[in-house]
Formats: C-alpha cells, structure tokens, sequence
C-alpha cells in the first residue's frame, strides 16, 4: 500500500509541474486577453486552423504536452508510460474516444491521471489541442 500512494504522489507532483509550466507559457501567449470566438469553438479537424493557429497549438503541444504525450503524440515517455498517456495514433483508442466533445469534455475536466485543463486553458486552446492531437490519427501522405 506504500508503494501505491508514493507512486500516487510522485504522479501528483508531476502533473502539477506539468499544469504550472503550461499555465505559465498559456499566460505568456495569450490573444491579449480577447474572448474566441462561439463557433471557433467546434472546429474539430487541424487542417481549418490558420498557419498562425496551428504554429501556436504545436507550440503548446511541443513544449507543455509533450512531456507526457510525446512530440509524435504515442506516449512513450517515461512520464507518460508512468501514467498511462494514450497513443494518440493508435485507431482503437480513437474510436473508443467516440469524437472530439468527449476528447474535449476529458482534457477540459480530468480523466484518470489527467489533470483537468479547463481552468488553466481557454476553451479555444483546448478545442485547438484536440484538433492538433486528432492530427497523429491521419495517414502521412
């Protein structure tokens, strides 16, 4: 039982480095402070983000997410293989995500050993991971 809550911890502890150091880069990028836009908000694939979006959203990914996640999105970190971070290029885990509200609702409320975004992140920079993310789901071309 020992074992379990100090590895429990150890889990806690990292998640909140994680959250702080994306809640500090979110600050720092942040639109001025202006609201997104309603239907903004629904996009679900990478490709109706402008070059500037998505150059941002990599960004994040890349240097706040990818601790866990992984650059090529597999989860094959040490972090993430600890805690169980999902390929995100594996098509079961994809279909069992069942569309971007819920992938949205997890990474916005909490899921298992994932932290919940929604007060750290706007609702634009989520639904903009969601759609980065869905992207390790596509065939290269």
């Amino acid at each position: 039982m020992k074992k379990f809550e100090m590895k429990t911890f150890a889990q806690g502890v990292l998640l909140f480095a994680a959250l702080c150091l994306c809640a500090g880069y979110v600050v720092s990028s942040s639109r001025a402070g202006a609201p997104a836009p309603q239907k903004k908000q629904e996009k679900n694939e990478s490709e109706s983000m402008s070059p500037e979006e998505l150059a941002r959203t990599r960004a994040l990914f890349k240097e706040k997410c990818a601790r866990c996640h992984g650059e090529d999105g597999r989860g094959e970190t040490h972090t993430g293989e600890m805690l169980g971070a999902p390929d995100f290029t594996d098509e079961k885990w994809w279909k069992e995500t069942k569309g971007d509200s819920r992938f949205i609702h997890s990474v916005t409320n909490g899921k298992e050993a994932m932290p919940a975004f929604g007060k750290k992140l706007s609702k634009q920079e989520i639904a903009d991971l969601v759609a980065y993310v869905r992207r390790f789901a596509k065939p290269a071309h």
